[in-house]
């Protein structure tokens, strides 16, 4: 690997009122304490100010590039999703007849299919670029909505949403996996919620799309208006998976994305490995990893961690557009007011992956969890109850979706947590997500059956209760994450020989460096 030769950030300018006196000096000081304050507020909204000019462009083309495909193609995902709700209630149950508990069955027919491809997907683009791997599956998502909008009967719909599923399942590891193994701790968090938010934001768009498809579109061409959501849908993510081949830049080991030069690949892993992380490569897949991964607490913990994000999560069903329908509002009222929540939780999922991220809370995650798990458990609580002033009861609404936060926050955190090993990053990164959604086939069975609607007391319930145990596991996990990172950080110093080498000083740095900012 070749050396990169990084130019370093300009240093300040000295307090010009330390060489003028009067009046200058004291402009002089003023200009510049203003300029403190701006490179401050930047430091929190984005990323360090002082970076250097080098890699301030580095990233600068990672996020047109990797971080633009990733939230569109994200958007799209979730787009897909959001809106069998949102044709659920405006004209498709009634064509197709649909009754009970369907609409809870579909989705979990969708689960089963988005769980199997998920592990098999993060081991084979350690293997195989991703950059082919993810792009084909969405342009395949893409024909498999189109088909969707011409179903007849509800098996057929089930068909669809089950290939749907399989499709999409990959993407969403895969591409956390990415952003990982690209950005630095520092710069993790923002991204990374930026990119779940994508999914909130679909949520939105699809109340609007809706509307507009019922209004302007429905009957067109002999199609009705839930039928012109698929077909749009399916225009929108279809060239999305088709510049994908271009934009998705592998891993920093393998890449050879046009918009990177060879040095500044180099820099991508030196980066990365000053960080305290482990490249790709460095352990192999094979029987003695997966028994040593399942061996580890990560394994248990991570896994039954995002179980419990997703379970204290009142979002994943429809319940305010379910609420609406049952008090007779309008179908556009239907389809946008819910869109409220979903500016909750973009507005909560981007403060918490930047405040994260800020000199404030230095690349630590949990403070973030917990803030926002505290608002949606209040919220969850006031609809448990249900008899409350209508003005709460449309508050909580809302607050309750402030949990929309914590996903992204989440698995923020993953490569912190197991900086030894790269794959199993990936490997973690699938499988606490495969298992939440698995879980999710009874546990929405359980306590979200559309028979409840629109009250649905057993799930507001469980939320609560299962918001209380996510906020105590990631005490664990913080905890956890200090002991293996002082461990860590004892185990370099005393693999340090007593005479360093030339260029061999900073074997233990990075991970002293993450010591201390664990703390």
């Amino acid at each position: 690997m070749s050396e990169v030769t990084v130019p370093k950030a300009e240093k300040p300018l000295q307090n010009i009122s330390e060489k003028t006196e009067g009046v200058q000096g004291d402009f002089s000081s003023g200009k510049k304490r203003q300029k403190s304050f701006w490179r401050s507020v930047q430091g929190y909204i984005w990323d360090d100010p002082d970076k250097s000019e080098y890699e301030k462009k580095f990233l600068l083309k990672l996020d047109i590039f990797l971080l633009s495909y990733t939230c569109l193609g994200y958007f799209c995902k979730n787009l897909d999703q959001a809106n069998l709700s949102n044709a659920y209630v405006s004209g498709m149950k009634e064509a197709l007849g649909m009754h009970g508990s369907q609409l809870t069955y579909m989705s979990n027919v969708f689960t089963a299919g988005y769980v199997v491809s998920q592990l098999p997907a993060v081991i084979l683009v350690t293997k195989v670029r991703p950059s082919y791997i993810i792009p084909t599956l969405e342009i395949l998502w893409s024909v498999f909505t189109f088909c969707s909008s011409a179903v007849k009967t509800v098996p057929q719909l089930y068909a669809m949403r089950f290939l749907v599923g399989l499709c999409e399942g990959a993407f969403f590891p895969t591409i956390i996996y990415l952003i990982s193994s690209w950005y630095t701790k520092s710069e993790r968090g923002k991204r990374v919620t930026l990119f779940y938010s994508t999914a909130t934001m679909s949520s939105m768009f699809s109340g609007y799309l809706q509307a507009g498809a019922y209004d302007g579109l429905n009957g067109k061409l002999g199609h009705a208006g839930w039928q012109w959501l698929f077909i749009v849908c399916g225009v929108i993510s279809l060239p999305v998976g088709v510049i994908g081949y271009f934009f998705n830049p592998d891993f920093p080991e393998n890449t050879r994305a046009f918009y990177l030069t060879k040095e500044e690949a180099a820099f991508a892993r030196q980066r990365l490995i000053d960080d305290g992380y482990k490249p790709l490569g460095t352990s192999a897949w094979d029987k003695k990893k997966i028994f040593r991964i399942i061996a580890s607490w990560q394994f248990w913990v991570l896994s039954f961690g995002y179980f419990f994000v997703q379970c204290s999560y009142p979002g994943q069903q429809p319940f305010y557009s379910l609420y609406l329908k049952a008090t007779n509002h309008t179908i556009y009222q239907i389809n946008v007011w819910p869109t409220g929540q979903a500016a909750v939780g973009v507005v909560t999922q981007i403060l918490a992956g930047m405040v994260s991220d800020s000199p404030l809370l230095r690349g630590r995650r949990w403070q973030a969890i917990l803030v926002l798990q505290g608002g949606s458990i209040f919220g969850c609580i006031i609809l448990a109850v249900w008899n409350v002033p209508i003005g709460l009861k449309y508050f909580a609404f809302y607050i309750s979706w402030m949990s929309a936060g914590v996903p992204g926050i989440y698995y923020s955190w993953f490569p912190d947590l197991m900086p030894h090993d790269h794959e199993m990053r990936g490997f973690m990164t699938a499988f606490s997500n495969m298992f939440s959604y698995v879980n999710q086939i009874w546990y929405a069975d359980a306590a979200w059956r559309t028979s409840e609607a629109p009250e649905f007391k057993p799930g507001f319930i469980a939320c609560a209760t299962f918001g209380v145990v996510l906020i105590s596991t990631a005490l664990l996990m913080r905890w956890l994450e200090i002991r293996d990172t002082g461990r860590r950080a004892i185990a370099a110093r005393e693999e340090q020989p007593d005479t360093q080498l030339e260029g061999a000083g900073n074997v233990s740095e990075s991970f002293e460096k993450r010591a201390d900012s664990a703390v």
